[in-house]
This record gives structure tokens, sequence and C-alpha cells, in this order.
């Protein structure tokens, strides 16, 4: 079912007076009673949450888990402490109550008491937990046993995804609260080890014989002192050893007893040992039915590793894991001893909420062109809505398909009353595929949700320009460019490829289309095709490939932004590296063929060109003949030195007419360099006549970057400014457009 999470909670808690409770009275600068209340709700959160224990760390996000605590009359005790070094305590052992399901934020439960924060903004750290009250050191006796009261759990102020550090392990920042800014959760975690032991019996059907299955076991760790069961305490503010607890000895062994076919569970103290390795006597009795385990069979016993999903681990006694420990009973002899390591499901826990949830449909509203259907339905809705209060809020819904109706609906948990006067809402859309689009506009009608200015692929419509602004976006805008014939598209943001799972398959890019790429970088482009598009027919502009890898197919030409370029390409700057496949000849750092209509301005390439028989630095094969086809460019790349036609700008080229096809381009020497190492690098492969004019060269790194090569460049760029912007490329390249 649907879960709902608050990014800041309405409910406030009452709370009263406190100092009556501190056993520590402070003299000098004493904490002064206040009248702003502390603000609290519970979560619990998995048992396996602790990082480096295991665990997933993940926060329980359905059901009431802390329910059963309050169901079975467990007292759970607040303690708070100055941030000071050493900290004071304001009081300690305060008695708070679980209060009922909180249906206005999941998972979570009102905590009640009756504590106010000091005046004057002091801040407070907040500490709760169970199992009897702390002393005044705040030391938590540990026990181990059976019943809910050794079930102890352990909460710190927290944020509300619950995070806080625990004895060391990191888990979050520690959240403290003051008179203006107050906790609003407080997050609890497993402080036990949890071990559930029963019998499985191993049966041979060959033999026909009934399988004798023991009516139970027993058996005694022992407790050595400092060793396995030791009871032992837990410090809530300093830590202790490794997990928090100052370890003390005690007389006798520890029972288990009674176990059968049917799990039983002990709750043991989380004082780190590590059965598996442990070199001491584990056990010190071992009883199955009426027979008794002998004294060398107890020193011969040991645990092995447990099974934790196919991964073998230590059993180790840390807090918050849970184990299966299984005897298998062959004719009443131990055979096997299997060790799980498993979550620990809190008890209580359900994974069903305890009313409907309530439906809305969701449909593109004004100035979309946007439209829900099996390929494009909404998985997943989070609704925010700023309160008049400034307050934002966010609602988690399920999306779900009609396909009688054609409907896209989202399956909402709760929401506000009447949500055309929640104030501005706003919307971030989840397919299969992941993030579609963020913070886009809502209005909301009665049951129906409508997306406004919804444009192609899930992007967002600002006039007549479509602006891409997620991986998954610019994914569904590559694959389906071709039928965007005179449309304009803007790139508002960064992308990281490695944020998509949807596979980008290149086509060409229509007439009259313009994709402007805002200065944005595309970063991770791994792709296996000839360029980012077949062919350009349109307008391509003001973009950076930062990374990638592109790996050419079939024996087309192969280059960074398109295979074959018979439109615009303008102040685009390359990374990438570009690998031809063995029956690719023509290769370039920009475009593979630049087409008889083709020009490309302002262009970068840095990335290097590992393959190819005719290659260019910028264009491996030009067919425009005209003046400046190809002008204020740069190639740092390294370049194929075995290509028979290799140039520092382009491969190949038609003859010139009455001026240069390149105009105002460099190259770093020695890119372009063939391969016997003779200094004989040229702008065109082939030196057609009039290819290239006076001012293109292979130049220095160092005069590259010159102030009289990158004002060349800007002379010759027009319309585009080169520079030095040492956060996007360590070579001039064209950053903004002139006015």
């Amino acid at each position: 079912m649907l879960k709902q999470i608050y990014k800041y909670m309405a409910a406030w808690l009452l709370l009263g007076w406190i100092i009556s409770c501190s056993p520590e009275p402070i003299a000098e600068q004493p904490l002064a009673e206040g009248d702003v209340p502390v603000e609290l709700n519970g979560v619990l959160t998995r048992a396996l949450g602790y990082a480096g224990d295991l665990g997933d760390g993940k926060l329980i996000t359905s059901g009431y888990p802390l329910e059963a605590y309050r169901t079975a009359g467990v007292k759970f005790q607040l303690t708070a402490r100055t941030t000071d070094v050493p900290p004071k305590t304001y009081f300690t052992n305060h008695e708070i109550t679980i209060g009922a399901k909180n249906t206005t934020d999941e998972g979570r439960n009102k905590l009640d008491g009756a504590v106010y924060y000091p005046l004057g903004k002091k801040d407070i750290n907040l500490f709760s937990h169970t199992g009897g009250q702390a002393d005044a050191s705040g030391n938590i006796t540990l026990t181990a046993g059976t019943a809910v009261a050794n079930d102890i759990l352990f909460g710190k102020g927290s944020d509300v995804n619950g995070n806080w550090t625990v004895g060391g392990t990191p888990g979050g920042a520690l959240v403290a609260g003051n008179s203006e800014n107050p906790i609003k959760y407080i997050t609890y975690k497993h402080l036990m080890t949890r071990v559930d032991v029963k019998i499985e019996v191993d049966q041979d059907a060959s033999t026909g014989v009934q399988p004798t299955i023991p009516t139970s076991i027993a058996m005694k760790f022992s407790r050595t002192a400092g060793q396995i069961v030791d009871r032992g305490t837990y410090n809530i503010f300093t830590g202790g050893n490794e997990y928090g607890n100052a370890v003390s000895a005690a007389n006798a062994d520890f029972s288990f007893s009674g176990i059968t076919t049917s799990p039983k569970t002990y709750y043991l103290v989380p004082n780190g040992t590590n059965l598996t390795t442990y070199t001491g006597q584990i056990l010190s009795e071992l009883k199955i039915n009426d027979y008794t385990a002998s004294a060398d069979d107890l020193k011969a016993f040991k645990f092995s590793q447990a099974d934790k999903g196919g991964t073998k681990v230590d059993f180790k006694l840390k807090p918050g894991l849970a184990y299966d420990l299984t005897f298998v009973i062959k004719r009443l002899k131990i055979t096997e001893i299997k060790l799980t390591l498993k979550d620990w499901t809190p008890r209580g826990g359900s994974t069903e909420w305890g009313y409907v949830p309530k439906p809305l449909t969701l449909s593109s509203g004004t100035g979309s062109d946007y439209t829900f259907n099996d390929n494009t339905k909404i998985t997943k809705l989070v609704l925010k809505y700023k309160h008049t209060d400034n307050q934002v809020y966010q609602y988690i819904g399920q999306g779900t398909w009609d396909n009688t109706g054609s409907k896209n609906q989202i399956d909402f948990v709760t929401l506000p009353a009447d949500l055309s006067t929640a104030g501005t809402l706003t919307a971030d859309l989840y397919t299969n595929d992941g993030l579609l689009a963020e913070e886009v506009s809502i209005e909301s009608s009665g049951t129906d949700l409508k997306v406004l200015n919804l444009g192609k692929y899930g992007t967002k419509k600002n006039g007549d320009v479509y602006e891409i602004s997620t991986p998954l976006q610019f994914a569904l805008f590559i694959n389906d460019a071709s039928k965007g014939q005179n449309l304009k598209y803007k790139l508002v943001h960064s992308i990281d490829l490695n944020n998509t799972s949807v596979k980008l398959q290149p086509k060409d890019f229509p007439s009259g289309a313009v994709f402007d790429g805002n200065g944005q970088d595309i970063l991770h482009l791994n792709l296996d095709g000839n360029g980012l598009f077949t062919v350009n027919n349109g307008m391509l502009k003001n973009f950076r490939i930062a990374s990638g890898l592109i790996t050419g197919s079939g024996t087309d030409a192969i280059g960074s932004i398109a295979q074959t370029n018979n439109g615009t390409i303008e102040a685009v700057v390359n990374d990438a590296n570009i690998q031809p496949a063995s029956g690719q000849l023509i290769a370039g750092g920009i475009v593979g063929i630049n087409g008889a209509g083709g020009t490309i301005l302002a262009a970068v390439n840095t990335g290097n060109v590992l393959g190819g028989t005719t290659v260019g630095g910028i264009a491996g094969q030009n067919n425009n003949s005209g003046v400046g086809a190809v002008k204020a460019t740069l190639n740092v790349g390294m370049l194929n030195k075995s290509a028979t036609n290799l140039g520092g700008i382009i491969g190949n080229s038609v003859d010139g007419t009455a001026a240069s096809i390149v105009n105002t381009s460099f190259w770093l020497a020695g890119t372009a360099r063939e391969a016997q190492g003779v200094s004989n690098e040229v702008a065109i492969g082939n030196s057609p006549a009039n290819g290239a004019d006076d001012k293109s060269a292979d130049l220095a790194a160092s005069v590259i970057r010159s102030t009289r090569v990158i004002g060349d460049l800007n002379t010759a760029a027009s319309t585009w400014t080169f520079g030095l912007d040492t956060k996007k490329s360590s070579w001039p390249i064209a950053i903004t457009t002139q006015p």
C-alpha cells in the first residue's frame, strides 16, 4: 500500500515542567524552564540499520511497530542533555507515553509527555529508551532474556529520515533542538541481539522408520566475565566500548530451554563478541530430552558462520542483528547447526494501512501536449504544496493504469481535505524508468489532478520551447528526435546519463529543429552508435559532452555529436573518446561527415579518436566547399596516427573555392602527427587547394591558451565568445553568446 512522508509536521505535542525530574541540579548557568513544548513523533527502524553491521538502514515505512510496545505496556524514558562538552543534564528518566497512530505522518506514533525546552535557544539533545531507568551517568542496564522488556529500543532526536549516529557507527547526525527550533522526531532502533532458536528434524525417508522428535532442547551459554552473554550497560550519551556497552561480570550461566520445532526468541546482550571465532568454551551445558552432552562435546562445540542471502558472515552479538539458530536433529543427535542472519521484523509491524487510499485521476492540463498511455504512465507521484504558513508538505501517491478509461490513477493514503485551497501545488513524476519530471505545476479540481505545461517526453513547456531537465527526458528526446521538425528544445540542467536505464538509440535531428544546450553538461555518454544524432539537419548548439565513450557500429562514419552534419553545429565541446568499429573508415572528433550544407562553428574536441583511416580532429570527411564551412574550431584530442588521411581539423575534404574551407582553427601540436613521427601536421589530411587559411595551425598548449589565440577565435566566432573556464575545461571553449 501507499506510503506518505511529511517533510514538516503540523502536529504539536504539549509537554510540561521538568526541573523537578532532574537528578543532577546544575549550579552554574542553570537551565531555565521554558514555555516552548518539545515537539515529537516516534518511529521504529529496521534492526539491521547500522552501517557496517550488514544492515540495510531503511526505515519501516508501513505499519506502526510502536503500537505493539504501547499495547504491551512497555515504559519509555526520555532524557535530555545539552550539547556542551562535557554535556549538562537537563532532565533524565522522564516517562513518556507512546500515543496512538499518527495518521498524518507515515509509520509514526505521537510521543506524549510534559516537558518544555529551556528558554534562550539553548541546544538540547534528546535520548529515549526502554528497559528501565538510566542512572545518573546515562547507563541503561542490559539483560538477556525472553520478555518484551528485554527487547530494548534506543532512540535519539533525528531528522525526518531517521538519521542519527549510534556508538561511533555512522548513521547520520544527532539532531538537537531548542526553543525556537524544536526536534520533531525521535527515531528508535533495536539495541539487543535477537536469536530465534528451533529444532529441525532430519528424516531419512528410505528407512521407513518414524523419526524421533525431541520434545525439547536446553542449553547454557558460559557467562565468563567479559564474554558471550554477560550482563552489561549501554551509555546513551558517550558510547562506551565498540557498541556502547560497559560489560560487567555476572555469576550464573544463561539458559535456553523449552526449545521445540517452533522458534523461541531470546534477546542477548550486544557486547560485540564474535561467536564464530571465539576460542573459549561456548556452552556449559547441552541437553536433548534426557541426553546430556559430555564435557568433551561441550568443549568442541563451535558455531559456524551465518548465511545472509548466500553470503557467509560471522555470528556476532551486535545491536539490532537477528539470527535464526536451527539445530538439525537425527535420532536425538545433533547432526548440523544452521545459522541465518535475517532482518529483525519489529513486533507488531504491519504491511497494510488500516484504511483505503484515496484515488485521484492524473491528466494533462492547460498548455500540455503530453498524453498518458501504457508507455508514459506515471507509477509514482510526489505531490507537494506550500502552505500559507510557508511550510512545504509532501504526499507520495502510487500510480495505477486504467486501460478501460485510459486514465492514470494515483492512490494517496492521505491528502489535505481540499487540495484546491492547499496553496501552490507542484509534483515530481516517476515512470517505471525513474524520475521523469521535477516540480511541474499541478492544478486540482475535485478528484482530478492536472499537470500544466507538460510537453513532449515529460518536459516543461516554456512558450514554444521544450525544457529538458532530467536524464530520462533527454533519453526519450534522443530516441524520438526525428519527429521534432521545427521544434525547439533547451537543456536546463546538466544531466548524468548514469541516472537512467533507458538505452540511447540515436535518430536524425530534423530540419528547422533547434537543440540549445544552454551551456550545460552531458555526463557519462556511453553510447553504442555513431554519434549523439545520426544525421543533423537542424541546429545543435551550446553544450558539452563532459565524459563518456562513443563506440561505433557498422561501416558508417562516426563522430561525437553527429554521424553526418547537414545543418549547423555551434559552440559544442566533446570530451568523450571515440572508438570506431573495425569497418568504420571515417571518424571525426565532432562529426564523421560534414555534409554539403553543413557548417561547424566554435566547436572544441578534447576526446581521443581511436581508429579510422580518414580522421580529423573536428570532421573526418568534409563535403562542404563553402568558405568557412569549419570555422573557429579547436582540437586537442589525440588522433589515430595510422590514418591514411590525417588532419588536425579535417581528414579529407573537397577542394576549396575562392577562399578557405577551414578558417581560424587550431590543433594541439603532435595530435595529428603521422606514425613515422615526422613533423608534417596539416589542417586537412589531403591538403586541397585553398583548404585552410594562413591562421589555422598546430600550436603548443601554452599558445592555444594565450590571449592572442583566444582573440583570434573570438573574431572568427563572431556570435560566440571563447574563454578559459577552469570549471569546464583546461582549454578555451565558447562560453557565452555575444549580445
